[in-house]
């Protein structure tokens, strides 16, 4: 049986029309606050240049070489003579630099750099180092910048031009954006057996105790395959599922997303920080969130618990109620308050508004989730946190994370200004097309709208992504090759923006052609680590402008006060639907396995109100005192429930 999806049901979206902000066409060759961190970057290696020419100059033996050293990697080993060594030392400060980025390890090319410079300076046989070495060593720096900034301006010069011929289509372009909420009633599909067999990896995950991790891909703590981005993703799966299919189930919907939430406050998850925080910023504190930097866990949590508070309750609000335990003597106790507050504190502070994940390396994918987080504890609580910063942070992703002919700059250094191509590619344009539609939908539309111009590209039979090594790699196991995890955020975006043909035909693909496991009821994508497998549930149970609704708007009024179903036995009972208009219930049960009878408990209820049921052993039943009810069901196949007041 095929899933209803709210795609199907007779709500079309209520949209505006917008149009979207043109490429600039006379982009500096640097955007502003980059500029200026360029310039002190710059200005402080030029002093160590002018040090290390005047020790090459001024100096004999032990110094020279120290000053070759300062003016280039490696060119003490050079000055020697010892060519193999210079590349090592070369090598290795490449190295280092990659480790900085790759886990914030900000010492590290500079202890390296200094180990190259001591064994260089220790080495014997010092000769004074002639004219031509002298000149050649002082020129390898200036050149290399040289070449590199005429680089940059070249390929700059031409991405102006790009933006120049976008901008007479993107002039003529209105996009239609959905407004907040998209419908006066918001639209709640009908999940497929078929649809629920593949929720219950989520459940199964999320459902064992806490301090378990089965199931879960267990590469590293700092980049992508990280358990914290798992763990949020896995919370993002059962809201994305209970807001388009199940608002009115509680139960152990509600139980899953919490015990995600919790999760987090493992040390195995945000024990990282302390290391990253040590060799990153030089600082021993080990709070994971009263910090200048970590936005990939205040941010990524945020949304999870902005999501959990929208559909189910405010326990995550309350004092400490997300506290990150070190020790039995030392934790650090939080809540959604404090989350957000480190957001909008580091936002002000930092020169380009989006701030770090790992230490000073601002990535604005992971940006979009701490602006979520803010729009939806502005909603929650009333503050104006997102409202007040809106304007600056637009400004920082049109003017310092956006290319001149619109693609996203992956990744900056707030230290020294640096980015680079590959984190320009589509594995981070999609996410961040996808969660920045939230809050800042014209920039969304924009980069779909490049994306299926300029990018994407059909073969007849179904959608394809350029075969570029970043569109081809796992993000949560780093494994290469396969297409699956690419097409999986392709799909993700393409329903969050409205654009059903791509998104339908990718899942479609995915489906018939993907290797699938049945166990336990439970069926996977073989091929793709667990994150992608979660991203998968994103995307199919997702909808126009699904995202947009949940952080903007939350959950519908009818949903909040009608009647819940609040207990069912997991996994005796799967909820294909479950919505009130606030007064009925309506559900479609199936069995997990074969025929069962099986308690179910409502609850919100009127109390002490007589109701008629249909679909159940009851045909009448009155809510207690705490508006609380229980219901016997033999299920069978798919079961139909509806619960209405008796007139």
């Amino acid at each position: 049986m095929k899933n209803t999806t709210p795609q199907d049901l007779l709500v079309v979206p209520e949209t505006e029309p917008m149009s979207v902000p043109l490429l600039d066409e006379r982009a500096p060759l640097l955007p502003p606050v980059t500029a200026r961190v360029v310039g002190r970057f710059m200005t402080v290696y030029a002093a160590v240049w002018i040090l290390g020419l005047t020790l090459l100059l001024a100096g004999t033996g032990r110094i020279q070489i120290l000053g070759a050293e300062l003016l280039v990697p490696g060119g003490g080993h050079f000055a020697h003579g010892h060519i193999l060594f210079g590349v090592v030392a070369i090598v290795s400060l490449v190295a280092a630099v990659l480790l900085w980025w790759m886990v914030g390890a900000f010492v590290a090319p500079f202890v390296v750099w200094g180990l190259n410079a001591a064994w260089a300076v220790a080495m014997p046989s010092h000769h004074n180092i002639d004219s031509v070495t002298a000149a050649v060593l002082s020129a390898v720096v200036p050149t290399l910048l040289a070449f590199a900034v005429f680089a940059h301006a070249v390929r700059h010069r031409r991405r102006r031009g790009v933006a120049a011929r976008t901008n007479l289509v993107l002039r003529e372009l209105e996009v239609a954006v959905t407004r907040v909420p998209s419908s006066p009633v918001l639209p709640v599909g009908e999940a497929s057996i078929e649809d629920l067999t593949r929720l219950r990896l989520a459940f199964d995950l999320a459902l064992q105790p806490v301090d378990r991790f089965d199931g879960f891909d267990r590469r590293d703590q700092f980049r992508e395959a990280a358990l914290r981005y798992q763990l949020s993703i896995l919370g993002y799966t059962l809201a994305t599922y209970r807001y388009n299919y199940a608002p009115a189930f509680s139960g152990y919907l509600a139980e899953s997303a919490a015990r995600s939430i919790h999760k987090m406050s493992d040390r195995r998850v945000w024990g990282y920080w302390a290391v990253e925080n040590a060799w990153g910023r030089m600082k021993s504190s080990r709070d994971p969130v009263a910090n200048t930097d970590n936005i990939m866990l205040t941010g990524w949590q945020g949304v999870a618990v902005g999501m959990f508070e929208s559909l189910e309750d405010n326990r995550f609000s309350q004092p400490e109620a997300l506290t990150y335990r070190w020790s039995d003597t030392e934790s650090y106790a939080n809540d959604f308050h404090s989350l957000s507050a480190s957001i909008e504190h580091n936002m002000r502070r930092s020169p380009f508004t989006l701030y770090s994940c790992e230490p000073r390396w601002i990535y604005p994918v992971c940006n979009t989730f701490g602006v979520n987080t803010l729009v939806m504890h502005d909603r929650l609580h009333g503050t104006h946190m997102f409202a007040d910063l809106e304007e600056s942070i637009r400004r920082a992703y049109l003017e310092e994370f956006h290319r001149p002919d619109g693609r996203i700059i992956g990744v900056r250094s707030e230290t020294a200004g640096i980015s680079w191509s590959p984190w320009s590619g589509d594995g981070v344009w999609l996410p961040t097309t996808y969660w920045m539609h939230a809050a800042l939908p014209d920039l969304a539309h924009r980069s779909w709208w490049l994306m299926r111009d300029t990018v994407l590209r059909h073969d007849g039979e179904r959608f394809h992504l350029p075969r570029t090594l970043a569109n081809r790699v796992d993000a949560g196991s780093y494994s290469f090759g396969g297409d699956t995890f690419g097409q999986i955020m392709l799909a993700m975006a393409a329903r969050e923006i409205g654009d059903e043909d791509v998104a339908a035909n990718v899942l479609s693909h995915l489906d018939h052609h993907e290797p699938t496991r049945t166990a336990n009821g439970a069926t996977v994508f073989t091929q793709t680590s667990t994150q992608g497998n979660l991203y998968s549930l994103m995307a199919r149970f997702g909808r126009h402008g699904g995202l947009r609704d949940l952080v903007g708007h939350g959950a519908d009024a009818n949903w909040l006060r009608g009647p819940r179903l609040a207990d069912a036995s997991y996994p005796d009972v799967l909820v294909g639907r479950a919505v009130s208009d606030g007064a009925a219930l309506e559900c479609v049960l199936h069995p997990g396995a074969e025929r069962k009878r099986v308690n179910l408990t409502i609850d919100n209820a009127q109390p002490a109100r007589d109701y008629l049921v249909r679909g159940a052993l009851e045909e009448t039943v009155r809510a207690g005192h705490d508006g609380r009810f229980a219901l016997t069901v033999d299920l069978d196949g798919r079961t139909e429930l509806r619960i209405e007041p008796r007139s």
